[in-house]
């Protein structure tokens, strides 16, 4: 082997060059760093709730326009009772939650009438407390004109 700077013979392998000092040990290759690379994912479209396994009849369909129809109207109607009268907006609020329920199960978010049977949940469970809240408010009300009186 011979010195890398002065060229002078050199006898043990990796050794220091007697002439220059310079030190000859083999140079081992210097490490690439690694760089993480994150692994790639593709991306999954979740599962949507409301696709059955088999697709819906048209009769189905038509049924759930339906009772969607009829939930919202119900929603309606029980926000407008619940003060005037508590127990039919309790009813209708309900029969609205119910309807709408069961009509977002057949139809799918790209149909018009899903929509109109999501307006028709919102609407039973608002027109359903409120009306609780009257029935409330109108029973304790009774109650506390019925002690004055007697």
């Amino acid at each position: 082997m011979f010195c890398s700077k002065c060229g002078t013979q050199i006898q043990n392998v990796g050794g220091v060059c007697s002439a220059c000092g310079t030190n000859n040990a083999p140079q081992q290759p210097q490490q690439q760093q690694q760089q993480f690379t994150p692994p790639q994912q593709s991306y999954q479209a979740p599962p949507q709730h409301n696709i059955a396994a088999n697709p819906a009849t048209q009769a189905e369909i038509e049924a759930a326009e339906s009772k969607s129809r009829a939930s919202l109207a119900m929603g309606i109607i029980s926000i407008v009772l619940c003060w005037l009268i508590g127990v039919p907006g309790i009813i209708l609020g309900a029969l609205a939650i119910s309807n709408g329920k069961k009509a977002r199960t057949v139809l799918d978010e790209s149909h018009y009438f899903f929509w109109n049977a999501l307006a028709g949940v919102i609407t039973g469970s608002i027109g359903l407390a409120l009306s609780i809240v009257s029935t409330i408010v109108w029973l304790v009300t009774f109650a506390g004109l019925s002690a004055l009186l007697y």
